[in-house]
C-alpha cells in the first residue's frame, strides 16, 4: 500500500499538471495587445477614462501623464478624487488646469449603502461622455497607441468588454508573491472560456477595464454593484449576464503597474475580502492549497519513488510557473521556489477572514463596513434584473 507521503506527493502532481495544461490554454487562446495592429482611421469613437483615486499622490501624476501622453485622438479622462486627505485633489486639479481634455470630480461625502471605490466608479461614470469607458486604477500605465490598438480590435472584433491582464513589477522581496499571484489566477480561472458567450465563465480587470457604453446601458449598471469588494471582477460578471460579448486579453509592456509596495501594505489592502467569505471555509481552502502547491516537498523525505516523483514535480512546476511568468511579463526567478507564494498569500487571506470575523466586519478606505451589510449587499450571487429594466438597487 502506497505510503501516505507517496500519495501526498502524488496528488501534488496532479495538481501541477492540471496547472500546466491550464496555462498551455490559457496562453494559446488569449489575444495580446502587442499582436493588436495599430490602425489610421478617419475617426475614432469617443473614449472615457475614468480614475478613481484616494490618497494617491505618488503615482497620479506620472500615470496620468502617460495616459494624456498615450496619443489617443478622441479622449477624455475623468478623475475621481474619492475624499482623499493628502494632495491627490490638488494634484488632479493641477493637472486639470494644464488640458482641457482632463476633468476632476470630488467626492466629499460617501452615501449609506455604497463601497467608496464602486460609488468613484460612478461619479466618473456620471460625468464621462465617451461611447467607450476605461475604469482603470490610479497607478497604470499604459504605453503610447495601446487604446488605439484595444478599440480598433474590439470593435473589429465585435466585442463589448475588454480586461487586460497587466504587466506587474515589484520590489525584489514580493517578486515570489507576485509571480505566484499570476500564475494562480490564471490557472484557476477558465481564461478561454471568457471569450464563449455561451459560458457563465467572466472576469475583468482592475487595471484595465474597457466597457462600450452601450453595453454598460443594457446592464443593471454600477449600483447594482454598489457593495461589491472585488468590484473588477463583479463588473465583468454582470456585464457578461447582461449579454455583452467579453474577452480578456494580455497587457503585457502595454498595460503595466507597480505592485504593493511592501507585504505590509499588501495584506492591509486585502483585509476587506474577509467581509465576504467564511474564516473556516478559508482556512480549509488555503490549506489544501498549501498541501497541493507544496506538498511534492515531502517527497524528499522518503527515498524511492516518493522522491523520484516529488523531483518530476518540482521540474514540472518550475517550468510552469517560468512559463507563467515569461507570458505575464512578471518576474521569471520565483519558478526556482514554485509554490512558495502560497504561504504568504495564504495567510493574508487566513488573517483577512479571521480579523474580519473579529471585527464583524472589514475597514476599507477608511470607512468601516459590517460583515452583514456588505453580505447583505452582494449581488454576484443573486439573481440579476432583465436587460433593459430599471437600474434601482
Amino acid at each position: 500500500m502506497p505510503s501516505w507521503t507517496f500519495l501526498l506527493v502524488s496528488l501534488s502532481a496532479l495538481w501541477w499538471a492540471f496547472q500546466a495544461v491550464r496555462l498551455v490554454r490559457a496562453a494559446g487562446s488569449l489575444p495580446r495587445v502587442a499582436d493588436m495592429p495599430r490602425e489610421t482611421r478617419p475617426a475614432w469613437p469617443r473614449l472615457s477614462i475614468v480614475i478613481p483615486a484616494r490618497n494617491e499622490a505618488t503615482h497620479l501624476a506620472d500615470a496620468v501623464q502617460t495616459r494624456l501622453a498615450e496619443g489617443y485622438p478622441q479622449l477624455e479622462l475623468v478623475i475621481v478624487d474619492d475624499r482623499s486627505d493628502d494632495d491627490t485633489g490638488a494634484i488632479a486639479d493641477r493637472l486639470a488646469a494644464g488640458d482641457r481634455r482632463l476633468a476632476v470630480v470630488h467626492v466629499d461625502a460617501l452615501p449609506d449603502g455604497w463601497l467608496g471605490k464602486v460609488h468613484a466608479m460612478q461619479q466618473g461614470l456620471a460625468r464621462a461622455s465617451g461611447e467607450w469607458v476605461l475604469f482603470s486604477d490610479a497607478d497604470i500605465h499604459l504605453a503610447p497607441g495601446t487604446l488605439e490598438r484595444v478599440v480598433a480590435w474590439a470593435e473589429r472584433e465585435g466585442v463589448d468588454h475588454v480586461a487586460a491582464l497587466p504587466s506587474v513589477t515589484a520590489r525584489l522581496t514580493l517578486e515570489p508573491v507576485l509571480a505566484g499571484f499570476f500564475r494562480m489566477l490564471t490557472t484557476l480561472l477558465r481564461l478561454p472560456a471568457i471569450a464563449d458567450p455561451r459560458s457563465d465563465v467572466a472576469a475583468g480587470s482592475g487595471a484595465f477595464n474597457l466597457v462600450r457604453r452601450s453595453a454598460l446601458d443594457r446592464s443593471p449598471g454600477l449600483e447594482w454593484l454598489k457593495m461589491e469588494i472585488a468590484d473588477d471582477f463583479a463588473l465583468g460578471v454582470m456585464l457578461k449576464r447582461s449579454g455583452a460579448r467579453q474577452a480578456m486579453v494580455v497587457g503585457g509592456r502595454f498595460v503595466t503597474l507597480e505592485f504593493y509596495p511592501s507585504y505590509r501594505v499588501l495584506v492591509r489592502s486585502l483585509e476587506r475580502t474577509g467581509a465576504n467569505v467564511s474564516a473556516p471555509v478559508v482556512v480549509a481552502v488555503i490549506a489544501l492549497l498549501v498541501a497541493l502547491e507544496l506538498g511534492w516537498l515531502v517527497g524528499f523525505t522518503e527515498p524511492g519513488p516518493a522522491t523520484w516523483l516529488a523531483l518530476a514535480t518540482y521540474v514540472v512546476a518550475a517550468a510552469t510557473q517560468f512559463g507563467a511568468s515569461r507570458w505575464l511579463g512578471v518576474p521569471r526567478w520565483p519558478a526556482l521556489l514554485p509554490g512558495v507564494a502560497i504561504i504568504p498569500l495564504g495567510w493574508t487571506l487566513v488573517r483577512s477572514a479571521l480579523l474580519a470575523w473579529r471585527r464583524g466586519g472589514v475597514v476599507w478606505r477608511d470607512t468601516f463596513y459590517s460583515t452583514a451589510v456588505v453580505r447583505a449587499g452582494m449581488r454576484l450571487g443573486r439573481r440579476q434584473p432583465k436587460m433593459g429594466s430599471s437600474r434601482s438597487s
